[in-house]
């Protein structure tokens, strides 16, 4: 099920504390929709996790929504990842401080009867849960929507969803070699590339309103060379970019 969750609308972006990013560069990023964690990470345990240097900490509602807030307590600047889940509030591991789905802070134990402000509010961010993952923005304006692939729900198409592996390389760079199928033959070889087919068909790239779409048809499956007797007759594989 893909489910959307818009908890509160953060359109400003201020970069975070010893962030790495120029200040063009992380407000240039910032709206996009990233995959973070994975769909069954994401409990009612708090997940930390970072996003364009944004320390960040998600829980799952008993709604079955997911929560991504800015990983700090507003009391002591504690990291909320830290704590637990209670009554489907985000608690605080040092004084117990709750927060709500909506960010907002319901319980003080210290001083139960006090009135809490308003704007004792964490800031929130809008989530999408879609293909195994959860993706969150860091600012919601609206102008950028997350990727969409109607062959996900596809009964003609299989459900791949690989474990993650992590990269000391430039997010461009793993873009760049995601849609460069012409590497296949030189450096899989040892897995599911061929040697003998290292030509890479034209293929159609089409402008969408956000962005663009390229579908690569090969006759090169990614099934490994042991398994490539599975590959049915004429078979060929569509990449989608």
């Amino acid at each position: 099920m893909h489910t959307i969750q818009k908890l509160s609308c953060n359109s400003a972006f201020v970069l975070p504390r010893n962030c790495t990013f120029s200040e063009t560069d992380g407000k240039a990023l910032a709206p996009f929709w990233y995959p973070i964690p994975f769909s069954h990470q994401v409990t009612d345990r708090p997940f930390a996790a970072k996003v364009l240097d944004e320390r960040l900490v998600l829980f799952r509602h008993s709604d079955s929504s997911i929560v991504a807030a800015r990983d700090l307590c507003l009391h002591r600047g504690v990291a909320l990842s830290l704590g637990w889940v209670e009554n489907d509030e985000l608690q605080c591991k040092y004084h117990g401080i709750g927060y709500d789905k909506s960010g907002q802070c319901k319980r003080i134990p210290a001083q139960p009867d006090a009135a809490i402000p308003a704007r004792l509010k964490l800031t929130t961010y809008a989530v999408i849960e879609r293909y195994g993952l959860v993706w969150v923005r860091l600012v919601d304006n609206g102008s950028v929507h997350c990727p969409y692939f109607q062959e996900w729900n596809d009964p003609d198409y299989i459900q791949v969803l690989p474990a993650s592996v992590a990269h000391e390389a430039a997010a461009s760079r793993q873009v760049e070699g995601f849609l460069d199928a012409s590497h296949f033959t030189f450096v899989h070889t040892e897995s599911f590339g061929e040697g003998e087919n290292p030509e890479v068909p034209d293929y159609p790239v089409e402008r969408l309103p956000h962005g663009f779409r390229a579908d690569d048809v090969s006759t090169v499956s990614n099934y490994p060379h042991n398994l490539k007797h599975l590959s049915p007759p004429g078979f060929k594989s569509i990449r989608f970019s």
